[in-house]
């Protein structure tokens, strides 16, 4: 291996002074793990905020917005944050139409499955589940 030079030397030292400063910075500006020019909201005013992107004033749906935060957000944020909507605002809830039983509540969700009687199958490692020689068809040859 070649001996190092002053050049090499000096690109260390630099390479080392970046890193170190560039971390530094950053820590500096994301002080109690704020991220930069993050705002200081409140709870009330993070759902006032989704309100206004998911629902118009007047209560109909806002597409745009839904559409907006749901590349934004992905399926699974979009869906807490509209559950969170719905429960600090009720009246945005839709009717239920005339006629059907309401959905059931956060409350009153569906009792779990009961477990299976049936055991899962085991085998064990390296076991075939059938013999090889039963893979060869079952008609007899000339029929």
């Amino acid at each position: 291996m070649p001996s190092q030079t002053v050049l090499d030397a000096v690109a260390t030292d630099l390479a080392v002074w970046i890193d170190q400063e560039s971390t530094r910075i950053a820590a500096a500006m994301a002080p109690q793990g704020v991220a930069p020019f993050a705002a200081n909201l409140t709870e009330e005013q993070k759902l006032e905020y989704y309100r206004a992107q998911l629902f118009n004033p007047d209560g109909t749906p806002n597409l745009p917005g839904r559409n907006q935060q749901m590349q934004r957000l992905g399926p699974l944020g979009f869906t807490q944050v509209y559950k969170a909507v719905l429960k600090a605002y009720p009246q945005l809830r839709l009717p239920t139409p005339p006629g059907m039983l309401p959905g059931p509540t956060a409350t009153q969700a569906a009792p779990p499955a009961p477990p299976s009687p049936v055991p899962p199958p085991y085998l064990p490692r390296g076991a075939q589940t059938a013999p090889v020689p039963n893979i060869t068809p079952v008609v007899p040859p000339g029929a």
